[in-house]
């Protein structure tokens, strides 16, 4: 999907006191996660036109096993401005010539209430919906999600979250999720997780224990284009636990940037950008995947043109 575009010069001059928020509790593990490749199949060109400083349309034609076909994308960045590249309502959407469409809705009311509403369209059926609703205070996040809800069948997911700053470095909350409905074992089920994070101007640890299992991860950054990532998690559901090592290097000066992963499942996985022009916003993206466990695997590299 499209990014946003760039906030417009005439939207009224956002604060510049840094936020003490600590932000939600989703994004615990995002300054690791960020580290790492997000690989793709096939190959893709995708150009985007501002067609003013609030709106942008975007063409993706894609050639995979999996997603070959065309999508258009519009973006829309109202001027509402929250904070330092952060403006409301935004929205987001795009479709396919099937008419398979996904929507994304953000906006913020006065200066605490986040809102976020999702849905995804197929044969003319909505297949997924979720809204979730925030109040972002000084020091913690409150919030609370609503996916797939259906009131004729009763059926739903409801997700509630808090994550509270005690001090400049250390973040602590948690997580409820329950789950009904007739499919499900005893027609509902509930998990509880704990998390924290550790935030240094060099490295950040996060943590997340609950009863399905355990998420941890490490982000240090090393030089100014260099940083390493480190993840571990398990699913106690399934017996499973999976550790991966990832690291970003980029060199500002050619455009390049390049993100590489391995896991202890022999996995590795690579993407590799270059932007083609200083004046033109064109990128080329190489992505490589290859098992080592699997013998008769072989390197799959794709390609993607922005």
């Amino acid at each position: 999907m499209s990014q946003p575009p760039t906030p417009a010069a005439d939207a009224t001059a956002a604060p510049t006191k840094p936020s003490t928020n600590p932000g939600s509790f989703e994004e615990l593990h995002r300054k690791t996660r960020d580290v790492f490749p997000m690989c793709f199949e096939g190959a893709k060109v995708m150009v985007t036109k501002g067609l003013s400083s609030h709106f942008q349309v975007s063409h993706t034609l894609s050639i995979s096993p999996t997603n070959t076909g065309y999508r258009f994308g519009a973006t829309y960045v109202g001027t509402k401005v929250a904070g330092p590249q952060e403006q409301y309502p935004i929205f987001l959407g795009d479709t396919d010539v099937s008419g398979n469409t996904t929507a994304t809705i953000l906006h913020q009311f006065g200066d605490n209430y986040r809102m976020r509403l999702q849905a995804q369209v197929q044969q003319n059926k909505i297949v997924g919906a979720q809204g979730g609703f925030e109040r972002r205070g000084r020091l913690s996040t409150l919030g609370i999600t609503f996916a797939n809800t259906d009131l004729v069948n009763e059926s739903g997911v409801i997700v509630g979250q808090m994550l509270r700053k005690l001090t400049n470095r250390l973040d602590v909350g948690a997580e409820l999720l329950y789950q009904y409905g007739k499919q499900i074992p005893g027609q509902q089920v509930s998990m509880l997780s704990y998390g924290a994070r550790y935030t240094t101007p060099i490295w950040t640890a996060a943590a997340t224990l609950g009863s399905s299992g355990a998420h941890f991860t490490y982000y240090h950054k090393q030089a100014e284009n260099l940083a390493f990532g480190v993840e571990f998690e398990s699913n106690s559901n399934v017996g499973e636990a999976v550790g991966t090592f990832a690291y970003v290097a980029e060199l500002p000066d050619e455009g390049v940037t390049m993100r590489a992963s391995i896991d202890t499942n022999w996995s590795v996985g690579g993407v590799f950008e270059k932007r083609l022009s200083q004046q033109l916003p064109f990128t080329l993206a190489l992505s490589g995947i290859f098992n080592h466990s699997k013998v008769s695997n072989f390197l799959h590299i794709f390609c993607s043109l922005t």
